[in-house]
């Protein structure tokens, strides 16, 4: 809270869940990122409400089985019994099937992996209950305009810092899992043909953008390889990093309800001195009379004091806020 942060999610894995399912998490978090008794989430909650802050439970796995579902919504149900102020869904299908008077009062907020792109699919949400969405993170400034301007009466949250991807989180358990691609299909790609190397672990460990993959170049005239293989990772060390705070800018503007500091996995130390990077960050917009120029550039010096960097716009969450 000395921090600047106002808003706390996290994830509830009860050790039972795992006794049963195994490595199925209810929350695409491995248990050491969860908490595992509800006991201590209480304690959590009832401390950070002492703060006036609110706190918001990830229960938002891609899908569940029968059984699954069954469990999710005791589970639910017993997070807000013990104060929680909301729920993260990625599911729809338990969205749906969670008693709506259950969800009376609280946050019923759409997580990153619902992937809402566009108006049509916000509203659809709000009429379904939904009082918040948190907008995919490769969406850009332009598209999100689209959605907020179009959707009514609605919260929505943005990704600010750190665990920058350049894959879509909704679709990152089905995108990248593939072991090889027909040639056929590779003569309809453009001339960089790319394809897993490995086999992939269990998803949540070594799935998706952390994988082993393979870069080969096809002639678009011949279809025959032109180069020799190369192996590489889209991520090694720079999964980590990742900014917008030069976007708080323009989201000011568009109304933006939250922005959220990744990731559950980081030292609470590192997740202090990136909330109190953006809180600084916002803190520049309290003179209704800077500039765009003026605020990025405030930004990009308080990032370099904070983090001992320059700014990369290649790490930057939305890099059209340089055009």
């Amino acid at each position: 809270m000395e921090a600047g942060a106002d808003e706390f999610f996290c994830g509830i894995e009860p050790i039972e869940w795992r006794r049963k399912f195994r490595d199925f998490s209810i929350n695409q978090r491995s248990t050491h990122a969860n908490f595992t008794r509800l006991i201590d989430l209480e304690k959590a909650i009832i401390r950070a409400h002492s703060l006036k802050a609110k706190v918001h439970v990830a229960i938002n796995a891609f899908f569940y089985s029968e059984e699954q579902y069954k469990n999710a919504i005791l589970i639910i149900k017993e997070v807000l019994r013990r104060g929680a102020d909301g729920i993260i869904f990625a599911d729809l299908g338990l969205l749906i099937n969670v008693p709506a008077s259950l969800l009376q009062g609280k946050h019923t907020i759409i997580g990153t992996d619902m992937v809402i792109f566009n108006r049509q699919a916000a509203s659809f949400c709000k009429r379904l209950g939904a009082k918040r969405i948190v907008i995919p993170r490769s969406i850009t400034i332009d598209e999100l305009k689209d959605v907020v301007t179009n959707a009514g009466d609605m919260e929505y949250e943005v990704f600010i810092i750190h665990d920058l991807c350049f894959f879509e989180d909704g679709f990152c358990a089905y995108c990248k899992e593939a072991s090889g691609m027909p040639k056929k299909q590779a003569r309809l790609r453009k001339k960089v043909y790319l394809f897993s190397a490995s086999r992939l672990m269990a998803r949540g460990f070594e799935g998706g953008c952390r994988s082993r993959f393979s870069c080969l170049k096809v002639s678009l005239n011949t279809h025959k390889r032109i180069e020799t293989m190369r192996n590489f990772h889209f991520w090694t060390n720079k999964h980590i990093d990742g900014c917008g705070a030069c976007a708080l800018y323009d989201f000011k503007k568009l109304g933006i309800k939250a922005v959220k500091v990744l990731d559950r996995n980081f030292p609470t130390q590192e997740k202090i001195r990136a909330t109190m990077f953006i809180r600084k960050s916002l803190d520049f917009l309290k003179d209704t009379q800077i500039s765009k120029d003026d605020y990025m550039q405030k930004c990009r010096e308080l990032f370099k004091k904070t983090f001992g960097s320059k700014c990369d716009k290649y790490d930057c969450y939305y890099p059209s806020v340089f055009r």
